[in-house]
């Protein structure tokens, strides 16, 4: 009985900190930002709360998603803006989530389509729970090739990192 209550206000507890976690602003650890050469080394890095990537200007999309009901508003900077950021240029991102999964995005993407590190969905700031703070959204809809897996995988969300991959000084 006595190691059943142990287990059960473990689980509470458990349960409130994960309360507490989604409940914290969005973004409020910031977004980590930065710039590494091809070997690794690192260039510059930055810090973003959601506002100061938000002033960046923010650029809206609408499209449907896999994850999503109908067609969504996203908007944020695109991935172009946040690269812009230091010098060089820059050949690739290198995303990562809270949850430590990774995708690798060729600047070619970003070249061709406004990427978006969208912060917000329909007008409201995306929590944690929503796939924020940040999700990086494709243009789906305004190209049919954008509707493979391997741009769906692109699609990282709940993103807290990105190295951007320099060329050159």
């Amino acid at each position: 009985m006595i190691a059943s209550l142990a287990r059960l206000r473990a689980l509470a507890t458990a349960v409130l900190v994960l309360l507490a976690a989604s409940a914290a602003p969005a973004g409020a650890a910031g977004l980590e930002l930065v710039w590494i050469d091809r070997s690794g080394a690192e260039q510059a890095r930055r810090t973003l709360s959601t506002d100061e990537a938000e002033a960046l200007g923010a650029v809206e999309i609408a499209t449907s998603t896999p994850w999503t009901q109908g067609v969504v508003r996203f908007s944020g900077p695109t991935l172009a803006a946040l690269a812009a950021l230091e010098g060089g240029e820059v050949v690739e991102a290198r995303l990562q989530a809270l949850n430590d999964y990774s995708i690798d995005v060729p600047a070619e993407d970003w070249a061709a389509y406004d990427v978006v590190l969208a912060s917000r969905a329909d007008g409201a700031r995306m929590r944690v729970r929503d796939r924020g703070p940040f999700w990086l959204v494709y243009p789906l809809d305004s190209d049919p090739a954008l509707q493979t897996q391997r741009y769906h995988a692109r699609m990282i969300w709940q993103v807290r990192r990105i190295a951007f991959v320099v060329d050159g000084p």
